[in-house]
């Protein structure tokens, strides 16, 4: 075999490599796009239920007259519970009895300043989600609290996608033993056949006009 076409012959069989190792990195890059596209998903289902509970409600400035009940310290207690996004129906724990048997309705933290009692809620399920604690926040309609559950579910699904449950222990009470982890394949046979197959031409070349 002449040099030129063993330079050939080993041009080939490195570009075949090259190929096949491009192709076998490139489910990875698709895992990264799809988890970027899901927590995308995730952040905007949050910035959507942010948006609602924490509107802005009317405000009055206090004047002669007016009866209003002052609740301290703050509006709410430290700290939150995580709803469950998977179930939780949000209609089902809104409280608005403390607020609504008051005419107005104010707060240590808001000196000169009163609230409806009519026109505020407290939801222990929608508390994860206040960004300002300062001021109480807007009773919601129906078809308000109805898309808080819609977008609940969107943040459930995409919680279960960036973190699956994890596998089942192989010593959890099972009577049959557990079947061995597949070995993950390092390089695609369809893609690693063909350049091995190229390689081992080129050995053989080699070895040919040595001897």
């Amino acid at each position: 075999m002449t040099p030129v076409r063993s330079h050939l012959l080993l041009g080939l069989c490195l570009s075949a490599i090259c190929w096949a190792a491009r192709s076998a990195a490139q489910p990875a890059t698709n895992t990264a796009v799809n988890t970027n596209a899901v927590k995308a998903e995730m952040e905007s289902a949050i910035h959507q239920v942010e948006k609602i509970v924490n509107q802005t409600v009317p405000a009055y400035r206090r004047a002669p007259g007016m009866h209003w009940s002052e609740f301290h310290p703050g509006w709410f207690h430290e700290g939150a519970t995580k709803p469950d996004f998977n179930h939780v129906d949000v209609r089902a724990s809104r409280e608005t009895s403390n607020y609504e048997e008051h005419e107005y309705v104010t707060s240590d933290l808001n000196p000169g300043l009163v609230w409806r009692g009519r026109d505020l809620e407290f939801n222990a399920n929608t508390k994860y989600f206040y960004t300002n604690r300062t001021f109480p926040k807007k009773r919601l309609t129906e078809a308000e609290m109805l898309e808080i559950n819609r977008l609940y579910r969107i943040i459930g699904k995409c919680e279960q996608q960036l973190s699956p449950a994890p596998k089942p222990d192989a010593n959890s009470g099972s009577d049959s033993p557990a079947a061995p982890e597949t070995k993950k394949r390092l390089l695609n046979p369809y893609i690693g056949a063909p350049a091995i197959i190229l390689l081992a031409l080129l050995l053989l070349t080699i070895y040919k006009r040595r001897s």
